[in-house]
């Protein structure tokens, strides 16, 4: 008895791996679409109250389609690159097709550099959204 539940506990942990190896793949591959569909630039700077900002833009390389609801993630990098603090913004708006909308986050931190990194989004095509 004891052999058979060895056996299947053994079998049930094999295809519990299976299952999260495929999710790991497909989360690879979401993240070269953004990286083949979407790109980010931006500067560190300082509002007029002297508080840190990153503003820049998120590029849309993709012909047909709008990037809508495009969340960002700002890391305050130390000087030897180490985050030290991050914060979630967003895109307002659309980032229409084969061009750029502006952005505008609240850095976390005065810091000597950030990353800008896309967190998530969605595509909607012409003419979807009614109206």
């Amino acid at each position: 008895m004891r052999r058979l539940v060895r056996g299947v506990s053994t079998a049930v942990l094999a295809m519990l791996l299976l299952c999260l190896g495929a999710g790991a793949v497909r989360a690879q591959i979401q993240t070269r679409s953004v990286d083949s569909d979407l790109r980010v630039e931006w500067t560190g700077s300082e509002d007029r109250r002297g508080r840190p900002i990153v503003s820049g833009y998120v590029y849309n390389q993709r012909a047909g389609g709008y990037a809508v609801s495009v969340r960002l993630r700002v890391e305050a990098l130390d000087g030897s690159g180490q985050v030290a603090g991050s914060t979630i913004g967003y895109v307002l708006g659309e980032v229409p097709p084969s061009n750029r909308a502006y952005f505008e986050i609240k850095a976390p931190a005065k810091a000597a550099s950030y990353r800008v990194t896309i967190e998530s989004y969605a595509w909607r095509a012409y003419g979807a959204g009614g109206g």
